[in-house]
C-alpha cells in the first residue's frame, strides 16, 4: 500500500488539476479538497483498483477466521435474492465484504470438500475421497490425509500463527488430518452445531486473542443429521403428510435412495415415495434450520467485535455443498453433481475494505485459501491446484480458472463435472453416460442438452478427461464398476 500512495497521489492531483481548470471556466462556490483525505477516501473505498486487498505492509498483526457453515444453500441465502429473510447476519456481514455470488463446491459433501479447501488439491489428488477406503477386497480402512500432502493451516502455524478448530466432528475430524499440529481441536461430537462450537471458541480466543491465530469454527446446524428441537418442528405449519422432519427420517430417506443403485448408472430417485408436499415440508424444516445457524452466526461476528479482534482478522465464511429437495428426485447429498449441491456460500472480509464487492465470475471453493495467503502476501503450498483469485478481485483481466467438480460418494456413485461459463457436463464414470445443461436458461438442470449440443458435450467432455488424466484417474476402472457400497453409520 505503501508504495502505490505516490501513484495515487498523483492520480488524483491529476485529476483535481482537470476539476480546476473546469472550474475556472465555469466557476462554483466549491471548497478546496484535501487531497491527503481524498486518497485516504479512495483506497478505504476500495475505488483505487491496483490497491485493492492488499495487506501485507500489515499482515503480521492479522488474524485469519475461517468459518463453515455446513450443508448451507446459496439460494437460501438473502445474497442470492431469496425473499424470505433467513440470513439477516449473514447478509449484513456481506456488505463489507467480498461476495463471490457464484460458487462451486469441489464436491458435494463434506469430507472431500473440506479437504479440498485444506489442501488446495481436488479430491482425488488429496486422495480423502471417502471416510473409509479399500484395502482389500474384503477389507476396508479408515483414510487419513497423507503426512506428505502440506495443508494451508499447516503453513500458517510454520509462519507463526497459533492453530484453533472447534468443529461438528463427523467429517471434519482430526483423524482425516484436518486437527493435526492445532493448538486445539474441538472435534467429540458427530453432527454437532454452532450452538456447541461457538462458546468453545470464544472460551479459547479470550485467552488466545494477544497472539496472531488461524480459527477454524464449523456446525452441522443447516445438515440433515442436525435435530431441529420438537417445538421448531411443531411449528411448521400447512403439511398434512406422515413425514416427521427427524434425522433419523431424513437418513432413512437418503439410504433409500441410495439402496436404489444396484446397477451402474442408476440415479437414487424416490419419484413416487414422496410427492411434492413432502419435499416442501422438508424444505421448511431446511429453512428453519438455516435461520437458526444465522443466528448463532450473527452472535459470535458480535462477539468477535466485543472482544476487539474482528477489525484484525481476516475473516472468510463458507460453505462447503448444498443439499436437494427432490429437485433431481434425491434427498440430502452426495449422490449428484446438481447446482443444489454444488452452489455455496464464499465471502471474505478484508480488514481495511469496508465495501461491498461482488464478484459474478463463476469461481471455486479450492481458490479460498490461496486468494486469503496472496493478499497477506504469505507463502503457500507448493504443487497446488488452487489458484489466487486475488488478480480477479484487483481489476487485472484474467482467464477465470476452469470449474470442476466430483464424487465418489460410498462407492455408490462415480462421478465427474466440468463448467465452462453457464455450460455445465456431468459424466457418469460407471456407464459413461453425460448430461449437460445450460444455467442461464435452466438453473434447475431439467433440460438434458447432451443430445442436442453433441458437439460441445464431446468438446466438454474431452477437457473434462483430460482433467482427470491430471488427477490420475483412469475412467476405464470405473467403467461397470460395483463395489460394496460404503455405509456411513
Amino acid at each position: 500500500m505503501k508504495q502505490l500512495k505516490p501513484v495515487i497521489v498523483f492520480a488524483v492531483l491529476l485529476n483535481l488539476a482537470i476539476v480546476a481548470l473546469l472550474l475556472v471556466r465555469n466557476p462554483v462556490d466549491q471548497p478546496a479538497a484535501d487531497v491527503d483525505a481524498v486518497v485516504d477516501d479512495l483506497v478505504a473505498d476500495n475505488t483505487m483498483e491496483d490497491a485493492r486487498y492488499d495487506l501485507r505492509d500489515r499482515a503480521g498483526d492479522l488474524n485469519v477466521i475461517l468459518i463453515s457453515m455446513d450443508a448451507l444453500r446459496w439460494d437460501r441465502t438473502g445474497l442470492s435474492g431469496n425473499p424470505d429473510n433467513l440470513t439477516p447476519n449473514l447478509d449484513a456481514f456481506a456488505e463489507e465484504a467480498v461476495v463471490f455470488r457464484d460458487t462451486t463446491a469441489a464436491a458435494p459433501w463434506t469430507l472431500p470438500s473440506h479437504m479440498t479447501i485444506w489442501t488446495g488439491r481436488w479430491p482425488s489428488v488429496h486422495g480423502i475421497t471417502n471416510k473409509l477406503k479399500l484395502l482389500s477386497q474384503d477389507q476396508m480402512v479408515e483414510t487419513t490425509l497423507s503426512p506428505g500432502i502440506e495443508t494451508y493451516p499447516d503453513l500458517l502455524m510454520r509462519q507463526g500463527f497459533t492453530a484453533a478448530g472447534f468443529t461438528g466432528g463427523a467429517g471434519v475430524q482430526t483423524i482425516y488430518g484436518f486437527g493435526r499440529g492445532f493448538d486445539t481441536y474441538l472435534d467429540d461430537r458427530y453432527f454437532g452445531g454452532l450452538d456447541y462450537s461457538i462458546p468453545a471458541a470464544l472460551a479459547w480466543l479470550d485467552d488466545h486473542r494477544a497472539e496472531r491465530f488461524f480459527l477454524f469454527l464449523h456446525g452441522y446446524d443447516s445438515h440433515g443429521q442436525f435435530e431441529l428441537p420438537a417445538g421448531e418442528l411443531s411449528a411448521i405449519g400447512g403439511y398434512a403428510g406422515e413425514l416427521d422432519g427427524s434425522k433419523d427420517e431424513q437418513g432413512r430417506l437418503r439410504e433409500d435412495g441410495l439402496a436404489r443403485i444396484v446397477e451402474p448408472g442408476d440415479d437414487a430417485s424416490l419419484a413416487g415415495v414422496l410427492d411434492a408436499a413432502d419435499a416442501a415440508y422438508l424444505e421448511a424444516v431446511y429453512d428453519r434450520k438455516v435461520q437458526a445457524a444465522d443466528e448463532r452466526l450473527g452472535s459470535f461476528l458480535a462477539r468477535l467485535k466485543a472482544q476487539g479482534v474482528y477489525d484484525d482478522s481476516v475473516i472468510a465464511i463458507v460453505s462447503d455443498h448444498g443439499d436437494e429437495f427432490m429437485e433431481h428426485g434425491y434427498v440430502d447429498h452426495g449422490a449428484t453433481l446438481c447446482q443444489h449441491q454444488l452452489g455455496v456460500v464464499m465471502m471474505v472480509r478484508f480488514p481495511g475494505y469496508t465495501r461491498r464487492m461482488d464478484v459474478d465470475t463463476p469461481v471455486r471453493t479450492i481458490d479460498l485459501f490461496p486468494t486469503i495467503f496472496d493478499a497477506m502476501g504469505l507463502e503457500g503450498p507448493a504443487g497446488v491446484d488452487a489458484v489466487s483469485l486475488l488478480p480477479l478481485l484487483q481489476g487485472t483481466t484474467v482467464d477465470p480458472p476452469p470449474v470442476y467438480a466430483e464424487t465418489d460418494y460410498r462407492l455408490f456413485v462415480h462421478q465427474r463435472m466440468v463448467r465452462q461459463g453457464d455450460w455445465k457436463l456431468i459424466l457418469d464414470l460407471q456407464d459413461g453416460s453425460r448430461q449437460l445443461y445450460n444455467l442461464a436458461d435452466d438453473p434447475d438442470e431439467q433440460r438434458d442438452l447432451s443430445s442436442s449440443e453433441a458437439r460441445r458435450t464431446y468438446e466438454m467432455e474431452q477437457t473434462l478427461r483430460a482433467w482427470m488424466a491430471g488427477t490420475r484417474t483412469n475412467p476405464q476402472d470405473y467403467l461397470g464398476l460395483r463395489q460394496k457400497p460404503i455405509k456411513l453409520f
